[in-house]
């Protein structure tokens, strides 16, 4: 019995494992407190080099000063907190292309 159900975890094991990792599961600890990371629909320069991100009705802009780190998976990504006037950036992943 317990050699049917290591053989069974054997090839059946691998196909219980997502295909997709969750992106939460390389946010900083720094930057995400599981619901205020999101990827971003939506990537704009302006003029004077702030970028604005978003996602759905989340949008947040990040001035050209604010340290950019490399994404990890090759999409734009952004972590915001609640100041009380609004969202401010707390971290900011994008792919070296943007």
């Amino acid at each position: 019995m317990i050699a049917r159900l290591v053989l069974l975890f054997c090839v059946g094991g691998p196909a219980l494992v997502p295909a997709r990792v969750d992106a939460h599961s390389w946010y900083p600890h720094r930057c995400c407190h599981t619901m205020d990371c999101h990827p971003a629909d939506a990537v704009h320069r302006l003029p004077d080099g702030t970028l604005v991100l978003s996602r759905g009705a989340i949008l947040v802009r990040v001035p050209r000063s604010f340290p950019i780190e490399a994404s990890p998976d090759g999409k734009p990504h952004f972590c915001v907190f609640e100041t009380g006037w609004g969202l401010e950036a707390r971290c900011e992943f994008l792919p070296p292309e943007a």
